[in-house]
């Protein structure tokens, strides 16, 4: 395996704090940080190319074609990275945390390190938690006064994850936050944006920056109507072949 950073833009990450974000399930750890860099803004500092992202060359409609990489941007006193994709075997993981950590740890030891990502339960509910867990106490003992709720035990899976596990070789206090997700959205491939609206409110609290998160409401009302509306179409359908079933049997 060969992972390689290409430097964009010099910068120094000491005290800042680096935010993780890449695609998992319900999108919602890729779509928290990515939201923060919409509506704040950021300048791409370095860009993370490796061979354990997919083998393919992704083209725009201009023709403009790249790899997959994983984007580090520089964002007030924090830093994000995110990306379209993450590696989908464990060896590729972990490669991507350590060399994503030495990077940044040779401009300067971050003052944390916090990792976004779902937490899917089965039942719908319009309030959703934030599950927090991680290597430092007194850095949960924070988040819970924020609003996070700890979590008590579980295994965490991909770079989501495990970075924060890799955090604490580097010496850097280290979290991730859980958005509680519809196990429907999963399963319909959709955002929960509504688990992003609750991960992004605790990660501003936390960073002290000021943005709205309404609108995201607005697209989870939307994302929710529409899967409903199919689960209700499916329900009613199934029933119409229960009734066809019973004619059938009393005749």
């Amino acid at each position: 395996m060969v992972t390689k950073v290409k430097v964009l833009k010099e910068y120094e990450s000491r005290d800042k704090h680096l935010l993780i974000g890449l695609p998992g399930m319900g999108r919602v750890g890729y779509a928290s940080v990515n939201y923060i860099l919409e509506k704040i803004g950021g300048e791409l500092v370095a860009e993370l190319y490796s061979t354990t992202f997919p083998s393919q060359l992704v083209v725009n409609r201009k023709g403009v074609s790249t790899l997959f990489t994983g984007r580090l941007y520089e964002v007030d006193n924090f830093l994000v990275f995110t990306g379209e994709t993450q590696p989908q075997n464990p060896d590729g993981q972990h490669e991507i945390c350590v060399e994503l950590l030495n990077h940044v740890v040779s401009r300067g030891e971050p003052a944390s390190l916090i990792a976004t990502a779902a937490y899917v339960v089965p039942e719908y509910n319009d309030l959703r938690r934030v599950f927090v867990a991680g290597n430092d106490e007194n850095l949960l003992a924070e988040l819970s006064k924020l609003g996070g709720s700890i979590l008590e035990e579980g295994v965490i899976t991909g770079v989501n994850g495990i970075i924060v596990g890799w955090a604490s070789y580097y010496g850097i206090r280290a979290a991730v936050m859980l958005g509680e997700t519809w196990s429907t959205i999963v399963e319909f491939n959709e955002v929960d944006f509504r688990a992003v609206k609750s991960v992004v409110d605790l990660l501003k609290n936390y960073l002290k920056i000021r943005i709205s998160t309404e609108d995201l409401l607005s697209q989870a009302e939307v994302i929710e109507s529409r899967i409903k509306a199919a689960i209700s179409q499916v329900s009613k359908l199934m029933g119409k072949g229960a009734e066809r079933r019973e004619s059938r049997e009393i005749m």
